[in-house]
């Protein structure tokens, strides 16, 4: 893995929390990806995507349209959780996973998928959970989910 890997920013909160609240925060990448469509039963179509990847667990989350992400220069303080992924490896998932997004049925057999992930527009930042009782919150959506649903997501 790439040791001068330099992640800086956050993905800009929907929900804000209160002072003092602990924070934890999670690195990310957030990969725009281009993919092309053809297939025999379906017009060929183009568009842009980006595939946010856990750079701690590899878990991946696909974004387009309106609901892209913005990234805020400033980072709250927290705790870091460790980063397990190279940047080259988070690309592999974010191509792998813009492929196997929309294909299933038989009529995924008919069609073809070409995928380029965008290296240069890359952007290694951090997400912020808030800790609260026995729970984590996703300060970018409002999901809460258990420490131990939290330790699962970050196990490979």
């Amino acid at each position: 893995m790439e040791e001068d890997e330099v992640f800086s920013g956050c993905i800009e909160p929907a929900h804000e929390w209160e002072e003092g609240a602990e924070v934890v925060l999670q690195p990310v990448y957030m990969i725009p990806v281009e993919v092309f469509r053809t297939g025999f039963f379906s017009r060929p179509t183009y568009r842009t995507v980006t595939v946010v990847v856990d750079a701690s667990g590899g878990r991946v989350h696909i974004t387009r349209g309106a609901s892209l992400p913005r990234v805020m220069e400033t980072e709250p303080e927290g705790l870091r959780l460790p980063v397990n992924l190279s940047r080259r490896r988070a690309m592999m998932i974010a191509e792998g996973a813009a492929v196997t997004e929309g294909r299933e049925g038989w009529r995924s057999l008919a069609g073809s998928c070409h995928v380029l992930a965008r290296e240069e527009k890359a952007l290694a930042c951090w997400k912020a959970w808030i800790r609260s009782a026995s729970f984590l919150i996703d300060s970018t959506s409002g999901k809460k989910v258990t420490l131990g649903e939290m330790l699962g997501l970050l196990l490979p």
